[in-house]
């Protein structure tokens, strides 16, 4: 079990906490009013970001910036006690320094913008998850293990497309057994920054050298009044070496999807795309992958994109021009 399926830790954050999540890769570098507020809860712990290295962790402080406890581990015992030890010390602060609004942060004009991230206007998202898999006695698929806590859980992402990327996807005039190849700019970004094992931790990204073939394509399957439903067909090799059979990390992968398109509503209502195969080696982060060449399962799904989870940017994000191919604007 990891800290975050702890039933005593979820309760506690839930009834006794009021929850924040940041990116320490964007709250560190933020030149505001916020990355400066957390910067000096951060700095009041043992990560002190000297240099501008990480804070990651979770802090338990005051509305004033206090810091009452830090822990930077998901093992359920170890972030338990530094949680109550966040209470404890709450408790034992006199009243004036526990009433709320002691500090007010202003998220609107003067935000750093450089460190800013909004799912694109009139755009879609897209829910993305990866599993370590395996074969069972009889040779199906079943769920794989790791040495690595938390490594056999699904990981969670977003993928990001513009209204002018969804839009591509659809021709003109479609006719139903034709066949187009995946929109470049959205093949590249699904390839490079999503065809990843981040099941252990944030994996080095894909570079455009490492694609060492990508065949994608798109088959309209149906079309009517109302609808355009389409088939993703293809397969993509990734490899950190020319020789494949050199290369420190890979994926060899097949992909599958159904993409429905409401005519009538100007929007998808369906993205289901499955991508399978053998994945090896690991990154400075994603350290602890299995031996030699293992089964590694994504999946991309339609998000609603209407809770606060959804709004959560892509992990490619970070670098926003080049993972969308141009900025944010």
């Amino acid at each position: 079990m990891s800290a975050f399926s702890d039933p005593e830790i979820i309760r506690m954050a839930q009834k006794q906490y009021i929850a924040v999540v940041g990116d320490d890769w964007y709250q560190r570098r933020r030149d505001d009013e916020e990355g400066r507020f957390f910067r000096s809860v951060a700095d009041q712990g043992p990560r002190k970001g000297l240099g501008g290295t990480t804070r990651q962790g979770i802090y338990c402080f005051t509305a004033a910036g206090k810091l009452l406890a830090y822990c930077n581990n998901i093992d359920p015992e170890k972030m338990r006690n530094a949680v109550k030890k966040g209470l404890t010390e709450w408790r034992l602060l006199p009243e004036s320094e526990r009433r709320p609004g002691e500090v007010a942060v202003d998220n609107s004009p003067g935000s750093d913008a450089r460190y800013s991230r909004r799912p694109p206007t009139d755009g879609l998202i897209l829910n993305v998850y990866a599993r370590i898999l395996d074969h069972d006695a009889k040779g199906e698929v079943c769920a794989g293990s790791c040495k690595i806590v938390g490594g056999d859980r699904a990981s969670r992402d977003h993928m990001w497309l513009t209204r002018a990327d969804w839009k591509s996807l659809v021709p003109d005039r479609p006719v139903s057994g034709a066949t187009i190849p995946l929109p470049e700019s959205i093949a590249d970004r699904l390839v490079r920054y999503h065809l990843v094992d981040n099941t252990r931790g944030e994996p080095p990204l894909w570079q455009r050298e490492d694609v060492r073939s990508r065949h994608l394509n798109l088959m309209i399957e149906h079309v009517s009044d109302s609808s355009v439903k389409m088939q993703l067909e293809g397969a993509v090799l990734l490899a950190t070496d020319a020789d494949v059979t050199r290369a420190d990390r890979g994926f060899d992968v097949q992909l599958l999807g159904c993409l429905r398109f409401d005519r009538r509503r100007q929007a998808f209502d369906r993205v289901d795309i499955v991508a399978y195969g053998k994945h090896w080696g690991d990154g400075a982060f994603t350290k602890g992958a299995r031996k030699g060449k293992s089964p590694l399962g994504i999946v991309f799904e339609l998000a609603r994109g209407d809770t606060p989870a959804d709004q959560v940017p892509p992990q490619g994000a970070r670098e926003i021009a080049e993972y969308l191919g141009r900025l944010n604007r």
